[in-house]
């Protein structure tokens, strides 16, 4: 069943859902006439299983396709180069239109480089991943890595669009699957006590992949984004609460230097870190504390970290985007399904988190 969302905002975007990846031209041709330079950015695994199908729909257009290697890495300043020297030899100009054909990498690093090149030019978002459909690619926000932190170069730049084809899922490796399901059970944290519920119920079903389970969980999981940055277009306010985890995530994928550790991965940590500090101050009880762990157990994400200083990766959160004025700004769980932010967290209750994850 097809379906269009509205993201509104001064910005406003639609979110098309289960749409053929084929019938994208079509769309392009009728919104913005027969004539065109695309330019696909995507990576070398989802060309082989996609680009054919996008590019059936796109044949009468001028159409490139670069390929960058499949690896959160490439999310770079030195890709971002080498991607304009390419585009160029592609003749791009300001009429060109990204297609970011991928996952949160691809989107994030598309996105960014459609932000700036030549000043900025228009893209569209086609998500791959389940991580990506329920979230990076929702809301506009585009960015690339640096040695000190993850995503600090970036920019909010709102996609002409969303084009989501939910049969992409079928290909994703069962690790992918899982980092979009770290993200679900964020959002039902954040802001969706049924969904987490939801997720308890059928959590069988979710292992078994069951595509009208999968179907339901990313729509439910899409509507707490959705409703989150409509309201708050750039982060001025409760958007910040879906970094719920992310403050601990980031510091973990930084600290790997980006590699062994996924983005999912970092944020089921995350997770788990930050709702052991909120049990410290007592806004989660015991039992939602080992609720939130066992869900993450269940579907095979991880829960704790070994070999690590929890002191560097204090100073990881350093130069999280999200602190003001030299103070931590960390998103708490209160309960299941509510979440604030919090001002005063102290390096000290910080660290005991850190270790209360460490084994």
């Amino acid at each position: 069943m097809r379906q269009r969302i509205d993201v509104g905002g001064s910005h406003g975007y639609p979110l098309f859902l289960g749409v053929p990846l084929e019938e994208l031209g079509s769309y392009l041709e009728n919104r913005y006439g027969a004539k065109g330079h695309y330019l696909v950015i995507t990576n070398p695994i989802i060309a082989d299983l996609y680009s054919e199908k996008l590019m059936e729909g796109l044949k009468n257009f001028r159409t490139d396709l670069i390929t960058v290697p499949d690896s959160e890495e490439e999310k770079s300043l030195d890709r971002i180069s080498k991607l304009t020297e390419q585009a160029l030899r592609c003749r791009a100009d300001r009429d060109t239109m990204v297609l970011a054909l991928g996952g949160g990498v691809i989107g994030d690093l598309a996105g960014f480089f459609a932000s700036i090149f030549v000043r900025g030019i228009r893209y569209i978002h086609i998500p791959t991943t389940l991580l990506a459909q329920i979230d990076s690619s929702i809301g506009g926000k585009v960015a690339v890595n640096h040695p000190s932190g993850k995503n600090l170069l970036g920019s909010f730049y709102p996609p002409q669009a969303v084009w989501t084809d939910y049969s992409t899922l079928t290909t994703l490796p069962w690790e992918e699957i899982q980092n979009g399901l770290a993200e679900t059970i964020k959002h039902a944290l954040v802001a969706d006590s049924m969904l987490f519920e939801f997720i308890e119920d059928h959590t069988a079903d979710i292992l078994n992949r069951d595509p009208k389970i999968m179907k339901e969980l990313a729509m439910r999981s899409m509507a707490v984004k959705v409703k989150i940055v409509t309201e708050d277009e750039k982060e001025k306010g409760n958007r910040i609460l879906l970094n719920l985890g992310h403050s601990f995530g980031h510091a973990l994928e930084t600290d790997a230097k980006y590699k062994g550790v996924s983005h999912g991965q970092g944020v089921s940590i995350g997770l788990v870190a930050i709702a052991n500090l909120a049990f410290e101050r007592n806004l989660l009880s015991e039992k939602q504390l080992v609720r939130i762990v066992d869900l993450l157990e269940k579907l095979g994400l991880p829960t704790y970290i070994t070999d690590s200083d929890p002191q560097s990766l204090l100073q990881h959160m350093l130069v999280d985007k999200k602190n003001k004025a030299g103070n931590k700004i960390l998103i708490l769980p209160v309960g299941i399904g509510k979440s604030s932010i919090a001002t005063d967290c102290e390096d000290e209750e910080i660290v005991r988190a850190w270790k209360k994850i460490m084994k």
